[in-house]
């Protein structure tokens, strides 16, 4: 599956069948995956201040209460 994805590629030595792997279709599988990890790493941090936002609201809420 590697092999046919391109990320590796084969030989024949005799009995061996030695492999390498192919550093440009890594990189460029590297490269997509930054940019959803920075993708992601936004929005948790958005949605982190929003919980943050959110908790400070109700606690100010329950001191008015009392």
């Amino acid at each position: 599956m590697l092999e046919r994805a391109g990320l590796i590629s084969g030989g024949r030595d005799a009995q061996r069948r030695p492999r390498r792997l192919e550093a440009e279709p890594l990189a460029e599988v590297t490269e997509w995956l930054e940019r959803y990890r920075r993708y992601w790493e936004r929005n948790f941090q958005r949605l982190d201040a929003l919980l943050d936002e959110l908790q400070t609201k109700q606690k100010k809420r329950k001191r008015t209460k009392r």
